[in-house]
């Protein structure tokens, strides 16, 4: 059966996440193991133990939330008696792509073979900070936009630039049809919490972050990101991965590289991203990973249930079966 790996970002964290995996399958152990090691943070302790506010910080929380998308993807292979040490090899079934959503990207490309888990998670690990820096710098936030649609959207950030000085509202994230998030300065975003409905929109929702990720906010994260991409080794993907920024295949080391720096000042767009995996013919959407944020997505945007997730020790299973090929459904 084809399948797609997708790995969730920011918003799918809950603390105890990941604490069941250790228990049952070493390998996902180690994978905490390494990726402390290559952030120099707690994150077993944030994952399984909290405290829920310093887990949250953004610069903990990147890592985490990859380090246990990581866990749970190293649970399948070793119960489909595959083995790993810092990189995924290709499964005897592989998925024909994968995709994550912000920071999950970076999951994705160590699932796809092009990054190793220690790279990734130091590079996670500063680009949380130096979000975390353009945030404090440039205070910001987000909003979720319920109802109406990306051009009612795009129509409130344009009036909303218009109206308030210096503002630099703008869409973020293109979730699923009918959610939409938007980013930008403190003015701004409460001036769109006001004017939502005006633009047709239903409901506007603040969101629990600290800034004004995938905007303007963000270019000195992306120029930080791009020296630390620049040390990085990068491999062509062994598996084609979705980009975020415009829903391409990208199958190449210098095409990815310049998508990781992008992604932070840029709009994620999801929905196209899975209307283009959907179009490939994947049969199943794999959500690896703390929470299930993605699959819910996934099933407004195909208006199906297509999509599992597997963030659990009870889910493992399903997920080796076809890593291993030995799903027959």
């Amino acid at each position: 059966m084809s399948y797609a790996l997708l790995f969730p970002g920011q918003a799918s964290q809950f603390v105890g996440m990941g604490r069941d995996l250790i228990e049952c399958w070493p390998a996902a152990g180690r994978v905490y193991q390494q990726a402390e090691q290559a952030s120099s943070l707690p994150l077993r302790r944030l994952c399984f133990d909290g405290p829920e506010d310093e887990l949250t910080r953004t610069a903990n929380l990147q890592p985490a939330v990859v380090a246990t998308s990581l866990a749970v993807l190293a649970a399948g292979y070793a119960e489909a008696g595959l083995e790993i040490d810092d990189s995924f090899p290709a499964a005897p079934a592989p998925p024909i792509a994968v995709a994550g959503h912000s920071v999950g990207e970076y999951t994705a490309l160590v699932a796809a073979g092009a990054l190793s888990i220690p790279a990734a998670i130091a590079l996670v690990a500063e680009r949380g900070c130096l979000m975390e820096a353009a945030s404090e710098a440039n205070p910001g936030t987000m909003l979720a936009l319920i109802g109406g649609d990306d051009d009612s959207a795009q129509q409130l950030c344009a009036a909303v630039r218009e109206s308030v000085p210096n503002s630099y509202l703008q869409v973020a994230n293109h979730n699923s049809p009918g959610q939409t998030v938007i980013a930008g300065d403190l003015p701004g975003i409460a001036a769109a919490g006001e004017a939502a409905r005006e633009h047709g929109i239903r409901r506007a929702l603040p969101i629990a972050v600290s800034g004004a990720f995938h905007s303007a906010a963000m270019q000195p994260a992306a120029a930080g990101l791009r020296a630390a991409l620049a040390a990085v080794a990068i491999s062509p993907p062994a598996t084609p991965v979705v980009a975020n920024i415009d829903a391409d295949m990208k199958t190449d080391s210098a095409a990815l590289r310049e998508e990781l720096a992008e992604q932070v000042v840029s709009p994620v767009q999801w929905t196209a991203s899975i209307r283009r995996l959907g179009d490939l013919g994947v049969a199943t959407f794999f959500e690896v990973g703390p929470g299930n944020v993605l699959s819910r997505l996934n099933s407004r945007i195909l208006d199906d249930e297509r999509s599992e997730s597997i963030s659990g020790a009870d889910a493992i299973p399903l997920l080796a079966a076809h890593l291993s090929g030995s799903d027959t459904q």
